[in-house]
């Protein structure tokens, strides 16, 4: 039995191992479902349209979207842009030739074809026809002639609509792209071209290739003899020669007679004067008014390159932004430098009205009419198209004052570089070239001082807005840009320093003997009698510490200083006596105090104190007694034995 058990425990644990080991190897992820299982809907719907993406008709949408997600709505195995190549990798010869469409060039095969399903042919979102004009502006080509692929609304039977090594996307060249319709030997073709075999002519220089206002498809703007079909005009005899008879402006000249006369101006335009008409006009038809080969500005800008980029900045003149050249310059020749139309500020009150220029104070620059010494007049990174910043643009011409202003305490205005914050700098009716009187000019800004004063005693010079009374317009090295400080700036009204001298007093109010004004008065106004910062009792205890404490600390109080009366004792600036006192001994106390009545006399044990020093005796301010009687008193005093010593 022994022997039979030993082998199979042996089977039964190579069993057990065996399953521990098959237990721990992963069974390998398969998909339960496909996305069609959940998605029958849209699917559905996708399949009801006349093409489908091949994935889509597959059912196969993991070929593009993954399955668990990813950051975005769509779930895209890639980025758009790229995911398309990866089926249609041929498509990538696209971007290899020389013109590429603009959704193509940005790889947005999205914005013209639908990636799951459409009702149109190669999974376009739209019909041919409008879906170019999603982009493309429809007006230039909804005239009233219409080009026969366009009539037939069929864009691509002249253009490849992803790439192309011809201008415009054609598939060959302009005449090459015409003669798939028309054929240049025709006679019927001839005859209508005035007898002329036009087959080495370029088509589009006579004829739009869209839509037109006349029947003919001829472009806007038409040359007289062509619009008249007296092509021999200008060019040898029909059937003979297309080549024009003779070259340069004289032979313009035959039929221009007038033109030629304004073109002998001072100043002429260089095609103007070396006669090349052509440079700049078509002798045939263009889109573009004076039958110009390309519209004002950017037929400018085919000679004058690096000008164009000289205008690539923040602010540019609106003649400027809309390409109209032209606004100010003659484009053949002019009495003026620059060939422009009129002379200084008469060729800027074209645009700009002149009533913000003919005030009663003319800056200078406006009155002598050199609006480019302030600004340019084609574009600028300043504001107003200003040469330079604004305050460097002033300087330019106050010097003086760019000096002065270099204080240490600067005008807000001016430290900001903002001058037009206060002058207005064309004209002005006020002095200086001030937007406003005075007074409404600095409470412009400073409204929130006038208003904290209302209902208020106020400065006189504030109130009228005579600022400029005490403070420097744009810079000072006092605090606050004051012209004066202390004393100075308040003496020039207030003859307060000359009383002080013709009295000759010896004791001074310690503020008003530093000038410092301002410590006690508000200069602009104030609630308070005086125009004192605060409550007078307030005032002298933020300075006079001293007589605080005592007052908080001791319970007896003499009434003036309880109730913050201090100018019933005190002279607030100067005097002949001591503390500023406004009488001596007695006589100070007999404004409240009646020294020769019953009941001081009894307070005082008989003894007479009208010629008294009452301080001798009483605390002026506080006191620990009662009747304010000094602390440490003579023992007789305290004893009320005052006939032991007095009479």
């Amino acid at each position: 039995m022994k022997n039979i058990r030993l082998p199979l425990c042996f089977l039964l644990i190579v069993g057990f191992a065996a399953l521990a080991v098959v237990s721990c190897v992963h069974k390998p992820l398969r998909f339960a479902k496909k996305c069609v299982e959940c998605h029958q809907e849209k699917v559905a719907g996708f399949k009801d349209n006349r093409v489908v993406h091949s994935p889509i008709s597959k059912g196969a949408c993991e070929s593009c979207h993954r399955p668990h997600g990813m950051i975005g709505g769509v779930y895209l195995k890639e980025d758009k842009k790229k995911l398309c190549y990866k089926c249609h990798n041929n498509s990538l010869k696209m971007m290899e030739k020389k013109h590429i469409h603009a959704p193509v060039n940005d790889e947005e095969c999205v914005s013209c074809h639908n990636p799951h399903a459409s009702m149109n042919k190669n999974l376009l979102k739209g019909k041919d026809y409008e879906l170019c004009f999603t982009c493309h502006n429809k007006e230039s080509f909804e005239r009233k002639t219409k080009h026969g692929p366009l009539f037939k609304k069929e864009c691509i039977f002249c253009h490849k609509s992803h790439s192309s090594d011809y201008e415009n996307l054609l598939f060959d060249s302009v005449n090459n792209v015409c003669a798939k319709c028309h054929n240049f030997k025709n006679k019927g073709f001839i005859k209508k071209h005035s007898g002329y075999d036009v087959s080495s002519a370029s088509c589009v220089s006579c004829h739009t290739a869209h839509s037109a206002n006349n029947d003919k498809l001829l472009r806007n703007f038409i040359h007289k003899p062509l619009d008249k079909n007296q092509c021999n005009d200008c060019h040898g005899a029909p059937g003979v020669s297309l080549k024009i008879k003779e070259k340069g402006a004289e032979f313009c000249y035959k039929c221009h007679t007038e033109e030629e006369k304004t073109f002998v101006k001072d100043y002429v335009h260089s095609p103007a004067g070396k006669g090349n008409c052509l440079d700049c006009h078509s002798p045939h038809s263009t889109d573009y008014k004076g039958i110009t080969l390309l519209p004002d500005g950017d037929i400018c800008y085919k000679c004058h390159k690096d000008t164009k980029g000289n205008f690539d900045r923040k602010h540019i003149h609106k003649p400027i932004k809309k390409k109209r050249c032209t606004s100010c310059h003659n484009p053949h020749s002019s009495g003026n430098k620059y060939i422009l139309k009129k002379k200084g500020k008469t060729l800027c009150y074209d645009c700009h009205d002149n009533s913000n220029f003919i005030g009663s104070n003319v800056h200078k620059p406006v009155e002598a009419g050199t609006c480019i010494a302030c600004h340019n007049p084609h574009a600028s990174d300043n504001k107003f198209e200003l040469n330079y910043p604004e305050i460097e643009q002033c300087y330019t011409c106050h010097e003086k004052e760019k000096k002065l202003f270099d204080r240490v305490s600067v005008h807000t205005p001016v430290r900001n570089g903002s001058c037009s914050v206060c002058h207005n700098p064309h004209s002005s009716a006020e002095e200086n070239l001030l937007l406003q009187k005075e007074r409404d000019l600095c409470f412009k800004c400073h409204r929130q001082m006038l208003d904290e004063v209302k209902d208020e005693v106020v400065h006189r010079p504030f109130g009228r807005g005579e600022c400029l009374t005490c403070h420097n317009a744009h810079a000072g090295n006092n605090q606050f840009h004051l012209i004066n400080v202390g004393g100075e700036k308040c003496y020039g009204c207030h003859n307060n320093r000359l009383s002080v001298a013709e009295k000759g007093s010896i004791y001074q109010h310690t503020p008003f003997k530093e000038e410092d004004c301002t410590s006690c008065h508000n200069p602009h106004g104030s609630k308070i009698k005086g125009q004192l910062n605060r409550p007078v009792g307030n005032l002298c205890l933020s300075c006079h510490n001293d007589v605080a404490s005592r007052l908080d600390k001791e319970e007896l109080k003499h009434a003036p200083a309880k109730d913050g009366k201090c100018l019933k004792c005190h002279t607030p600036h100067y005097a002949e006596i001591e503390y500023l006192l406004i009488a001596d001994g007695a006589r100070l106390c007999s404004e409240c105090h009646v020294a020769t009545s019953p009941s001081m006399i009894q307070a005082h044990n008989g003894i007479p104190v009208a010629s008294a020093d009452c301080s001798g005796c009483h605390e002026s301010h506080s006191a620990i007694n009662k009747g304010l009687l000094r602390p440490i008193m003579h023992t007789p005093f305290a004893d009320k034995d005052c006939k032991r010593c007095h009479e």
